[in-house]
């Protein structure tokens, strides 16, 4: 009798204690939102976030709760909804990460989408500094996904807010599910939440995008591409490595005919190769070289038209290289010799491939642009031969 006389009295004094070294104002506000009705119970949350110099977080954790214990009973009833966004939203200005797990309750108990757009708010706020915040989010979405594509209903406000949210927090472990979230069938608001969310975080961002890429899969490494050109604040080296990585692989993989139809294909080659031609990203030579070679076989055997030729015959111009100087100096000399025999050429064409050798300044082009002014092409392409002879460097 007297131990338990003994534990009873020791638990009293506890909690007199913490009692007392609660701050009184919390004590005031948490007393008050016991006793009063609902609609002063939302005066009291709204008045409370007014005071910055005490952290209020207490008060919203009581509010939550009350929204947790009173929701199988009250169901959506627009009071307790209007105090679980109030207790939700109002909380994040303390940074008191301790309110998190009532947040998550609530957000899993309720399924109204103001409620669970407003925890999702404060996970974005609270989550810069907690990664079990955005770590939960991320693994919500990607079940939630999952269960919407296997035909499941799902609230696309929920799931934009939700991604939209992993973007605010920037951690590079959201990376899979934004990206998968992507990749989905599902409402295109999800979708462009998910990829404008990818854009917005930052360490180990090029080395996920050029994973993705190195996984040879079409579909996804054009998406993965796509994307990461997509963001402003793209350094050019990371831009450069990306770029390169996505054209080898559309080069490496037009080895049939079959895979040589595929539209994601054509437009991951041709969009990566305009980058490599803008950043004149010299690394990728051997590949666009290669490349080049590809499509003045199909040219010649009338399978790709001139449309083909033109931009990698100034990609090759952009590249630098003496390897890239030598094989359209050797074109030169060929569209040279049909011109002489034939009596046939493109102006287009011809003009390309002058100023990308001008362009590239290697003096094993002398011989080819001299020898223009000797044969019946128009003037334009003869003072462009002449400016390019110019250009070279001896």
């Amino acid at each position: 009798m007297k131990k338990i006389t003994a534990v009873l009295l020791s638990a009293g004094i506890q909690l007199i204690l913490s009692a007392q070294s609660a701050d009184p104002v919390i004590l005031s506000y948490q007393r008050n939102f016991i006793r009063a009705s609902i609609s002063t119970k939302l005066e009291l949350l709204n008045d409370a976030s007014r005071i910055t110099n005490i952290n209020m977080t207490p008060l919203y954790i009581d509010a939550l709760k009350f929204v947790a214990s009173n929701y199988p009973i009250l169901d959506n009833d627009s009071q307790l909804m209007d105090i679980a966004v109030i207790a939700s939203s109002k909380s994040t200005g303390y940074q008191d990460f301790s309110i998190l797990p009532v947040i998550k309750e609530v957000f899993t108990l309720v399924p109204e989408t103001r409620v669970r757009i407003a925890c999702i708010s404060a996970f974005s706020v609270l989550g810069k500094q907690d990664s079990s915040a955005s770590i939960w989010l991320a693994s919500w979405l990607q079940d939630s996904a999952g269960k919407a594509v296997k035909g499941e209903s799902y609230d696309p406000k929920v799931l934009s807010a939700g991604a939209a949210a992993l973007g605010t927090i920037g951690a590079i472990e959201s990376f899979d599910t934004l990206f998968r979230l992507s990749n989905l069938s599902l409402d295109s608001s999800v979708t462009s939440a998910a990829s404008n969310a990818i854009n917005e975080l930052s360490d180990g961002y090029t080395a996920k995008i050029l994973a993705i890429i190195g996984q040879k899969n079409i579909k996804e490494a054009y998406m993965a591409f796509s994307l990461a050109m997509k963001r402003s604040d793209l350094q050019p080296a990371d831009k450069g490595a990306i770029a390169a990585e996505a054209f080898a692989l559309g080069v490496d993989s037009l080895s049939t005919s079959e895979t040589a139809k595929n539209s994601e294909r054509i437009s991951l080659i041709n969009e990566s190769m305009k980058v490599l031609t803008e950043l004149s990203w010299s690394n990728a030579s051997p590949v666009v070289v290669k490349y080049f070679y590809q499509v003045q076989s199909d040219y010649k055997n009338g399978k790709t038209e001139l449309g083909a030729m033109i931009p990698v015959v100034r990609c090759m111009g952009a590249m630098g290289s003496s390897d890239s100087a030598q094989a359209l100096s050797i074109f030169l000399g060929l569209l040279n010799s049909e011109t002489e025999q034939k009596k046939t050429y493109n102006e287009q064409l011809m003009l390309a491939v002058i100023q990308s050798l001008g362009d590239l300044g290697d003096k094993t082009a002398f011989d080819y642009l001299l020898y223009v002014g000797y044969l019946d092409y128009p003037e334009t392409v003869k003072k462009a031969s002449r400016d390019a002879l110019a250009r070279l460097q001896w």
